[in-house]
């Protein structure tokens, strides 16, 4: 909109006085002083009484009466102790490991066929005897190659029968044969000498001397047919002996249609049914010998270097026990052997039980506890795990104060450990109890009676 010189701007005419309008009242001082002396006492008055506040607070602590305190004197701590007592300790040295068989296969299909039958007690845990059939192979087959090999050797040994009988015909037609030879010689020699003397004539010599001839001949015909017999009687011999062998091997193969436990074992992993086709070496089932049962534990690369050296490990007698709940079974054992090679840092050790371990109680897998005597320590002492304080322990000397000693640890036990401290003579009052932020020179009261507690020995 364009501006213009004349035009007066909005509501100009409302500001304009209005005459009859009256004019506004100006306020008197009172109303000003009275204004004043409000705004006074509202700013005072909160400072007043923060002062005031401030000053009786003051007045009350500085007017508070004094109770005198009393200072307490050292109270003991109570303690159990034990006895030192050196001397040579063998500790009991626990392990934990797990019942395995010394002794365990694979039963394998020995021939290939379908599966006709199985022992009922072929099944996972199922208990089985030596001689015991576990599971049956059609044996059709088998049966038909045994027939087959039997009329084989059969059939062998008709022929060498039969050449038996040629033989001993040839070696009579031989002897009758060098008769002959014999005859004809002689006469050959006869008529030679009447030759000489005139009296016989010289066809007579050639007929004589054609006979030898002839003699020879046959002789030699049965002799080389005889050596023709007896070459064939090696060829028939040999081929005997093959044949004998293939009547074993289906006799054999006859037999191993049955599969039997070769010993008294326990069952698993079976993987046999009837009508199942096996092949070779397939795998039916693995039997775990109950007589030869062994605990199995592990000993570290420290704990294998501390008992080879004294006196070795084979022979060493180990207690296994085996816990289940409340019941508890123990078994005597011995170690037999030791694994040729370490792994993970450990050695890997077999006890055979002394007595045969039921196996229905015991099974390969239970997880057992093993506990043999450790190597001797000279001089050393047999404290609670409670007694040791980094690396030391705590004594109890005459006026009923802690002492810190170091010793040196020997040997780990379950609760307790075997250290040798030369500073701690017998007698030797030793803190057995665990107390928080112990140190040297704290006042102690013995709770357990040294002559009741236990000796660390």
């Amino acid at each position: 909109m364009d501006a213009r010189v004349n035009d007066e701007p909005p509501f100009a005419a409302d500001r304009e006085a209005d005459p009859d309008r009256p004019a506004p009242r100006r306020p008197s001082v009172l109303s000003r002083i009275g204004r004043g002396l409000r705004l006074l006492v509202m700013v005072i008055l909160p400072i007043a009484l923060i002062v005031g506040a401030l000053a009786g607070f003051g007045w009350m602590r500085a007017t508070k009466p004094t109770v005198p305190v009393e200072r307490q004197g050292e109270v003991a701590r109570p303690i159990a102790a034990i006895v030192a007592d050196p001397g040579p300790v063998q500790p009991t040295l626990t392990v934990y490991g797990r019942i395995v068989s010394g002794r365990s296969v694979d039963i394998r299909a020995l021939v290939s066929g379908p599966i006709v039958s199985v022992s009922d007690a072929l099944v996972d845990g199922g208990r089985v005897a030596a001689g015991d059939p576990l599971v049956t192979i059609d044996p059709f087959a088998y049966e038909g190659a045994l027939v087959r090999a039997n009329a084989d050797l059969a059939e062998a040994q008709a022929r060498i029968a039969e050449l038996e009988a040629r033989t001993r015909q040839e070696t009579d037609a031989i002897e009758r044969a060098r008769d002959q030879l014999v005859i004809a010689e002689r006469d050959l020699d006869r008529i030679s000498t009447l030759r000489d003397s005139g009296s016989a004539s010289a066809r007579a010599l050639d007929d004589v001397e054609l006979r030898v001839s002839q003699a020879r001949a046959a002789l030699e015909t049965r002799e080389n047919q005889l050596a023709i017999y007896e070459a064939q009687r090696a060829a028939l011999d040999a081929s005997l002996d093959r044949l004998l062998f293939a009547v074993s091997q289906a006799e054999r193969n006859l037999a191993d249609t049955v599969l039997r436990a070769p010993f008294d074992a326990l069952v698993s992993d079976v993987g046999a049914e009837v009508g199942k086709v096996v092949s070779l070496n397939d795998r039916i089932a693995t039997l775990v010998a109950t007589e030869r049962l062994e605990a199995r534990f592990l000993l570290s690369d420290a704990q294998y270097a501390r008992l080879a050296p004294d006196g070795g490990l084979v022979g060493r007698p180990v207690t296994v026990i085996w816990s289940a709940g409340e019941s508890e079974i123990r078994r005597a054992a011995t170690i037999t052997r030791v694994a040729s090679a370490a792994q993970d840092a450990s050695f890997a050790v077999y006890a055979s039980f002394d007595e045969a371990a039921d196996a229905e109680v015991l099974r390969p897998g239970a997880f057992v506890e093993a506990r043999l005597a450790d190597r001797v320590y000279e001089n050393a002492l047999t404290l609670p795990v409670t007694a040791l304080y980094d690396g030391g322990v705590f004594t109890v000397d005459g006026e009923s104060r802690l002492a810190r000693v170091p010793v040196e640890i020997l040997a780990w036990g379950e609760d307790e450990a075997v250290v040798r401290a030369p500073e701690i003579a017998a007698g030797t009052t030793i803190l057995a109890s665990r107390l928080t932020a112990a140190g040297a020179g704290q006042l102690v009261e013995i709770r357990t009676p040294a002559a009741d507690a236990e000796v660390g020995r």
